[in-house]
């Protein structure tokens, strides 16, 4: 019974958002989002947590349905022999929306883009750059609100022998795969 109410609970949920579902968000110009981000890093043998403190993207929109997007990369480390501001950067992202796929004016916006990030750990004094490419979807829940969940795979770069040996790559590359989920408003 419990089941019950609970699935019940969820259908009247979604039904109360799919009112404003079938809005182009795309119209607007301008999203600012937030974005969560916890990070462990595959080479970090001190197994600390990383949290983006300044988790926010900004993208403006062209005509074509092609969009630039930035986000900022101000990771707060936690280890208890020495916490603090570790990775500071940020990500430059190129989308290619394809509205073509559903009606124009469904809820559901598929996306395709490549990115580019570049980060200066300040704790372990190395740089990465990361390239790859992001595909995903946009939710709008109106005209104005939207949730974008996207698969990051690419390849980490370090430019510097110091930061080869940290990350113990001769070559200077390892994999990279991310998940990315931003709140954002539309404008």
């Amino acid at each position: 019974m419990k089941s019950l109410k609970s699935i019940s609970f969820l259908v009247l949920f979604a039904l109360s958002f799919h009112t404003g579902f079938g809005q182009n968000i795309l119209s607007k110009k301008h999203y600012l989002g937030i974005q969560p981000s916890f990070l462990l890093e595959p080479y970090d043998t001190i197994k600390a947590l990383e949290v983006n403190i300044a988790p926010f993207n900004y993208e403006y929109r062209f005509d074509n349905l092609t969009a630039i997007q930035f986000r900022s990369v101000v990771n707060y480390r936690f280890y208890k022999a020495g916490s603090g501001i570790s990775q500071v950067g940020g990500t430059f992202v190129f989308h290619k929306y394809f509205m073509k796929w559903f009606d124009e004016d469904f809820w559901i916006s598929p996306s395709l883009g490549g990115f580019t990030t570049y980060t200066y750990n300040n704790l372990d004094l190395i740089h990465t750059i990361t390239l790859g490419v992001e595909g995903g979807v946009t939710f709008s829940f109106n005209e104005w609100f939207s949730l974008s969940t996207n698969l990051q795979p690419g390849i980490n770069y370090y430019p510097t022998e110091y930061s080869r040996q940290f990350v113990d790559s001769e070559s200077g590359f390892k994999s990279h795969f991310g998940v990315i989920v931003h709140l954002g408003v539309n404008f």
